[in-house]
């Protein structure tokens, strides 16, 4: 993700976070943050595993995009 783009999600108040998992083969795993309101804690929201990180970003934008409407 380009530099504007976190710093927009970050402006709204989400996160998203690509890891490979363990396995070399297994794929990859995104989880999608929420920033509380009252606290500022770190909730998630959604997460899904996927075959590549691109997969990950884009099922995730969709996510906040989906829920910012």
């Amino acid at each position: 993700m380009k530099a504007e783009e976190i710093k927009s999600l970050l402006d709204i108040g989400w996160w998203i976070q690509v890891s490979p998992l363990a396995n070399k083969s297994s794929g990859w795993i995104v989880g999608v943050y929420k920033q509380g309101k009252k606290t500022g804690n770190w909730i998630t929201e959604h997460s899904r595993q996927f075959d590549t990180p691109q997969e990950c970003y884009d099922w995730a934008n969709l996510k906040i995009k989906y829920e910012e409407l």
